[in-house]
């Protein structure tokens, strides 16, 4: 039950990135190794490993660099894909394909919250970089291996172990086994969001995040960003974050870019479109608007008045005098014709009698 719940709580967007990541690991692990076999590899060592060819040796040459870099010629390849990519789009290897990373957070997702330990309070950026120098140069002068504490070993060995490759459980029983097994329970599956291996000890995660933060420079390339005037100062994409890279100032959330590994997680819960994967132009209008609410565009108020009339013409005006006159004229003549056509008693009022009413006589008719 706990497993099927710890999945329900994974926000929609999130379940495509978790695809990706156990694809991946049935492409790059046994029993499949369908990636590695293609080039003739057991594993993610050998000239498709990215983590050892840049090393420094003490009294190393540039022969020496030419020599690493051509046994590990498909792992120079591939990093500098990784690279390229993360220039442009953000840190899309570490979030979404990588399968060493992205085994422990898919395993982490089943276990409880009290049984986890919380890794992202604590400084990132100074022990991730003081442990990158330790294994770029100062393991190499005192002959540790890199392949040491190295999890691109570690996890298809468990992957062997499970498919029944003796080679697997070899591992498993040796001390440098022992020692990065507990590792991988210690910052991976029990870690709060499985990432603190790749906050902590990756060589790729240290380089990916610095060409992250350069890329981050530029208004073109896409990014984890966020949109200041949105920004409720809620704290939810912080707490969510996986790999702590997002904090709070003057309650606004700022984004730090040698820590964000563009999951997007952190776009997928937040309410109010403030923080986004794009790049720097941001939309002109940023009102708070909060997701599956469906807004309508607010009415335009204004006032009404007549135009104003602009002058007429001279014509105009002598088009308009016409007309009155002619109106005045017609209403002049029809009083003169009612006034005449009336008849003539009417015309003088009852108050002069006729002559023959007034001498009251009757008219004699003659006769023949």
């Amino acid at each position: 039950m706990r497993i099927i719940e710890g999945f329900k709580s994974i926000p929609p967007g999130q379940l495509l990135r978790y695809e990706i990541i156990i694809l991946s690991c049935t492409l790059f692990f046994s029993p499949f190794l369908f990636l590695p076999s293609l080039v003739d590899n057991p594993d993610l060592c050998g000239k498709v490993c990215i983590r050892r060819f840049y090393l420094y040796f003490p009294g190393m040459s540039t022969a020496d660099f030419a020599s690493n870099v051509q046994v590990s010629s498909i792992g120079v390849y591939v990093l500098s894909l990784i690279l390229i990519t993360t220039f442009f789009f953000g840190r899309l290897w570490c979030g979404y394909i990588c399968p060493v990373g992205g085994l422990p957070e898919v395993v982490s997702r089943t276990f409880s919250d009290k049984w986890k330990i919380e890794y992202r309070g604590l400084p990132q950026v100074p022990i991730r970089y003081g442990y990158f120098s330790s294994y770029v140069f100062l393991m190499p002068m005192f002959g540790i291996s890199a392949c040491t504490l190295c999890n691109f070993i570690t996890i298809p060995r468990i992957f062997d172990v499970m498919s029944g490759n003796p080679k697997g459980l070899a591992f498993a029983l040796s001390a440098v086994g022992l020692v990065n097994l507990s590792l991988l329970f210690l910052l991976g599956f029990f870690a709060t969001k499985g990432r603190a291996y790749c906050q902590f000890l990756c060589p790729i995660g240290a380089m990916d995040g610095l060409v992250n933060r350069l890329g981050a420079k530029l208004r073109f390339t896409r990014r984890i960003r966020v949109e200041r005037d949105r920004c409720t100062g809620c704290n939810v994409c912080a707490r969510n974050c996986m790999t702590g890279a997002i904090k709070m100032e003057n309650r606004i959330a700022v984004v730090d870019q040698l820590s964000c590994m563009s999951c997007n997680e952190c776009v997928d819960v937040c309410d109010w479109n403030a923080i986004e994967w794009r790049t720097a132009h941001l939309e002109e209008d940023p009102k708070r608007k909060k997701k599956g609410v469906e807004y309508f565009p607010p009415r335009e108020w204004e006032a009404v008045r007549m135009p104003v009339d602009t002058p007429p013409s001279k014509k105009e005006n002598l088009k308009l005098h016409w007309q009155k006159l002619a109106l005045c004229g017609f209403f002049v003549m029809a009083l003169v014709f009612v006034g005449f056509t009336q008849p003539d008693g009417e015309r003088k009022g009852s108050a002069t009698p006729s002559a023959a009413v007034t001498n009251n006589s009757i008219p004699l008719i003659a006769k023949d």
